[in-house]
């Protein structure tokens, strides 16, 4: 009796299974020039509303810019990139990107947001007093090179270093005699600061150097987005764009660092405003901007340049893999 109600119980949930597969709609939808992690986000998400089909000619394609194979193909192309290149409108239709172009084409997701939890973020049931203890040196710096590109961050690091020393133990600006650190977290528990500069200043470029910190109970000094505020609370971050010099902005962290009442006041203030994670982080954003692109139908790009069939052979030359 147990195996007979047993049997029909599974062939009622094979049922059902078929059953949501059929009111599904398909989406014949592909990758390309993409590293892993880009696909392992963005399926999910898709998949929790349509049965992805993965064909070699589909009528989407999701690429970055890894190799050259996206090129082969003529449908619509979302163009995703963790960098901030700017998509070139001649091949691609829409894009999604960690900078904020201001464009209806564009879903901007932050690279804090990015296939990150807020949960470390979210406030709640703290020991101040603990973690005040165990906050015993000054402030920490990680930087993978130290060269021209980024001379906002070396010129404020020696800047904070000459009045108090920072522990630098990446490549760049080293100063502590060895390099690496295993648990970037672990390691800032015990830092009241962290040098959080971005290499670059681009509107929507908010990266892992506002997220870390925060999430290690340490206060970032930042530089980079100015719209940074409009994701983190103001009160939770020091603003680098807030001061008129290096000079100034290192008198202010130090002065904040000799002031307890106010040191509190950066530190328990929440990292979200009103302790609510900012829309960047929902992937229902991101189904919603697939809806929207599944839903237009467009006529690819690629499709409106007569000489596409030439560039295309020429290609398929040119990028034809050693096993095929």
């Amino acid at each position: 009796m147990a195996l007979h109600f047993q049997y029909i119980f599974s062939s009622a949930r094979e049922w059902l299974i078929l059953l949501v597969d059929f009111l599904m709609q398909t989406i014949s939808l592909n990758f390309s020039d993409c590293p892993p992690q880009f696909e392992a986000y963005f399926l999910p998400i898709l998949e929790k509303k349509y049965l992805i089909q993965r064909d070699e000619r589909p009528d989407f394609l999701v690429y970055a810019l890894t190799g050259h194979r996206h090129r082969l193909y003529n449908c619509v192309k979302i163009y995703v990139h963790h960098e901030t290149y700017l998509p070139n409108w001649k091949e691609c239709d829409y894009a999604i990107l960690p900078i904020d172009l201001n464009d209806s084409r564009v879903l901007h997701i932050p690279i804090f947001a990015f296939d990150r939890s807020p949960q470390p973020l979210i406030r709640g049931g703290e020991d101040w007093v603990a973690i005040e203890k165990m906050k015993t040196s000054f402030c920490a710096a990680l930087s993978s090179y130290s060269n021209n590109t980024v001379k906002e961050r070396t010129q404020f690091f020696h800047s904070l270093n000459r009045r108090q020393r920072i522990d630098s133990p990446g490549r760049g600006m080293n100063n502590t005699g060895f390099s690496g650190i295993g648990d970037k977290l672990a390691f800032y528990q015990s830092y009241r600061f962290v040098l959080a500069f971005e290499n670059k200043e681009r509107i929507g470029w908010t990266t892992e150097k506002m997220y870390d910190p925060l999430a290690a109970y340490a206060i970032p000094i930042f530089w980079g987005d100015r719209n940074a505020s409009k994701y983190f609370n103001p009160d939770s971050f020091i603003n680098a764009h807030d001061f008129r010099s290096h000079e100034e902005l290192a008198d202010y962290v130090c002065h904040v660092d000799r002031t307890p009442d106010l040191y509190r006041k950066y530190l328990r203030a929440t990292p979200f405003r009103d302790n609510q994670p900012p829309e960047e982080f929902s992937r229902e954003r991101v189904l919603h901007f697939f809806e929207k692109i599944f839903a237009a139908r467009i006529k690819p790009v690629t499709q409106k340049r007569w000489f596409f069939g030439l560039t295309k052979w020429r290609l398929a030359k040119r990028n034809k893999l050693s096993t095929e």
